[in-house]
C-alpha cells in the first residue's frame, strides 16, 4: 500500500468520524460506579481502530462492492462538509440567541457590545508577580529569578533529562494534568 493511500485512509477515517459518531449507538450515561472500567474502555487500541476503520469503509462503500470509488469518496466528503456546516450554523444560531437578549431576532449595538470584553476594574500593578518570583526580596526580578520557575517546569517535563521534551513526555504531562482535574 502506498503512503498516499494510507494517508487517504487515515484522512477519510478522521474526516468522516462525525458521521460514524452519529451512526454509533448511544452510550449509556456515565455512572460513578465503575469509572476505572469506563476509562479503560475508552483507551484506543488496535482492535478498536480496525473496527472503526472497517465500519467507516463500509459506510462510505455505499454499493457494497468492497472498494471505494471516486463517487463514493466524493459523496462521503460532501456529507462530512454538510455536517460541519450544519454544526457551525447551529453554534452561530445558539450564540445569536444568547446575545439577542430582548429576543426580537435582531442584534442591537447595545446587545452586541454587552458581549464584548470589558477592562478590569483595577489595573494590575505587578505586586503579585514580584511576590512570586522575587526570591531575594529586593523588590525586583532578575533574569535568574525570572527563569527559575520556567526552567523548573521544563526540567519536570523532561523526565529523561536529555534537554528536550519529546512528544511522549508532553503527552504524559497532559495526561497527568487531565487526571488532576
Amino acid at each position: 500500500m502506498s503512503n498516499r493511500t494510507i494517508m487517504f485512509a487515515i484522512a477519510a477515517t478522521v474526516s468522516a468520524a462525525p458521521a460514524l459518531a452519529t451512526a454509533a449507538p448511544a452510550q449509556a450515561p456515565r455512572s460513578n460506579a465503575a469509572p476505572a472500567a469506563q476509562s479503560a474502555a475508552q483507551v484506543p487500541n488496535r482492535a478498536t481502530m480496525i473496527k472503526n476503520v472497517d465500519a467507516m469503509f463500509k459506510q462510505i462503500d455505499t454499493n457494497g462492492d468492497g472498494v471505494l470509488s471516486q463517487a463514493e469518496i466524493a459523496a462521503a466528503e460532501a456529507k462530512t462538509i454538510q455536517q460541519r456546516v450544519a454544526a457551525a450554523r447551529q453554534r452561530m444560531e445558539t450564540e445569536f440567541n444568547r446575545l439577542d437578549t430582548n429576543h426580537d431576532g435582531q442584534l442591537s449595538k447595545a446587545e452586541f457590545m454587552a458581549a464584548a470584553p470589558t477592562a478590569p476594574t483595577t489595573m494590575p500593578n505587578g505586586a503579585d508577580v514580584i511576590a512570586q518570583l522575587d526570591r531575594n526580596k529586593d523588590g525586583k526580578i532578575s533574569l535568574d529569578e525570572y527563569r527559575a520557575p520556567l526552567l523548573a517546569r521544563f526540567d519536570q517535563l523532561d523526565t529523561n533529562h536529555d534537554g528536550t521534551i519529546s512528544a511522549a513526555e508532553r503527552q504524559a504531562a497532559q495526561n497527568a494534568a487531565a487526571r488532576k482535574k
